[in-house]
């Protein structure tokens, strides 16, 4: 008997399909850190690597901290397309993209603070501080570009439009590998090369992307609207989006305190430990891209169920794209666990950071099946816009890493490790703990 037709677009083969684009192109956005790393790595310093892995992590909290510029316009969108609503879809990108370039503004005027704060509370060598310092310095001049590629994102998924995500992040991040290659490799440009790769790389993919938008206009229904201040700047809909914005903020800087705390400690340990658990975490930014394409599909069908009142459907789409996200989590542990003499000579050519990475790998090992429902649950989330939920659960999740902290006291990678293991465990938990919450008071 076949499935209802209310159920097909609720199917797990419909899931896939808005997923794949995204988890395809998901791969390149850590591909590009990896690419980063490999290329200091393959330098005769560890200082390379370090200076680089602590420069992403604050354009990664910087990137993070934004995130609500895709995840906010993610969920409205998605909710005004269920509506029908064509007029604030359109509204929604427009804001997006202007809140995106206020920001980025500021960003660039108050970056020698930026640079001054994670010289202080990132306590890494000289050397390291000196190479970090110089890469935020340039790769300061992508952030126009960056947080308006974010919004745009978080558009095209809100549309359902995965494909074209999916180009978006290919231009960007393999124009970026690239650039590095060519930057780095052949014109020796070290990590001037490396930052000016990811600035070229943003520009690129943001103009190629608008003029695609904008080919497409009549397919996303944007000549139905007429711009208006009114339609731009009404209270209910800044005050929804700004009060959606405050608490995703809030989660990402409790993200951003976790990574920073393992990457401060394991500077304190020595360049080599900095240099290992930068790669650790390069590697899970690899599983949280890749697994994060079965949360985006849930977040474009959650918000679109939500607009349409459609709530039994809505429950086939949450438990469905959950365990497509199981599955998958258990086949990236497997890789991880019998591949990773090849993962790691892809990396660095370094001995001892090989060995030193070795002695921590059943942890990297792991990870995928710890956090695969803290992803799944984050997509859910975004979907409905409730964000207080996503801001409690990492505060939560925070609570437990501490936790374990004073438990293991940090006396090693080892320990450091398993609280982050505690911490996305407890992420995931906490909000499938809330999701009937999603079914009650809507």
């Amino acid at each position: 008997m076949p499935p209802p037709a209310r159920h097909l677009r609720s199917s797990y083969r419909h899931i896939w399909q808005l997923s794949w684009p995204v988890m395809l192109s998901n791969i390149s956005l850590p591909l590009v850190g990896a690419v980063d790393v490999a290329m200091m790595g393959h330098l005769n310093d560890p200082a390379y690597i370090g200076g680089v892995g602590l420069g992403m992590l604050v354009f990664n909290l910087l990137y993070f901290g934004f995130g609500f510029l895709r995840m906010g316009t993610t969920g409205f969108t998605a909710r005004a397309r269920g509506e029908g609503n064509m007029p604030e879809v359109t509204s929604l990108l427009i804001r997006g993209l202007m809140l995106a370039i206020l920001c980025s503004t500021a960003l660039i005027i108050l970056h020698p603070i930026l640079i001054w704060l994670a010289a202080n509370m990132l306590d890494a060598s000289p050397a390291v501080e000196g190479h970090m310092a110089h890469y935020i310095s340039i790769r300061i001049w992508a952030i126009p570009a960056a947080l308006c590629n974010i919004a745009l994102l978080g558009w095209l998924f809100g549309m359902q439009s995965m494909r074209m995500g999916m180009v978006q992040l290919f231009i960007i991040n393999l124009s970026n590998i690239g650039l590095n290659i060519l930057f780095v490799t052949s014109l020796e440009l070290g990590v001037t090369g490396v930052a000016l790769a990811s600035v070229l790389a943003q520009w690129a993919g943001l103009i190629i992307m608008l003029y695609f938008v904008f080919l497409r206009r009549r397919h996303y229904q944007l000549t139905s609207f007429q711009l208006s201040p009114r339609a731009l700047f009404t209270h209910p809909s800044w005050r929804a989006f700004m009060t959606v914005s405050r608490d995703l903020c809030l989660r990402t800087v409790m993200i951003w305190a976790v990574e920073a705390i393992l990457l401060g400690h394991a500077a304190k340990t020595g360049d080599l430990s900095l240099a290992s658990m930068q790669i650790v975490l390069v590697i899970f930014g690899f599983i949280a891209f890749g697994l994060d394409g079965f949360a985006h599909a849930a977040e474009a069908l959650v918000g679109d169920r939500l607009g349409k009142r459609d709530f039994a459907d809505m429950k086939y789409i949450i438990w469905r794209s959950t365990l497509l996200a199981f599955y998958s989590s258990v086949l990236l542990s497997a890789v991880l666990f019998f591949c990773r003499l090849p993962i790691l000579s892809m990396l660095t050519s370094q001995p001892d950071l090989i060995e030193a990475t070795t002695a921590i790998w059943i942890y990297v090992s792991v990870i995928p099946l710890v956090s695969f429902l803290a992803f799944q649950m984050d997509g859910v989330f975004v979907g409905a816009t409730n964000s207080a939920e996503m801001r409690n659960g990492m505060a939560f999740a925070l609570i437990s890493f501490i936790a374990a902290h004073y438990l293991f006291s940090f006396a090693d990678l080892d320990a450091a490790l398993t609280a982050f293991i505690f911490y996305l465990g407890a992420r995931g938990v906490y909000l499938a703990a809330r999701l009937p919450v999603l079914f009650t008071n809507r």
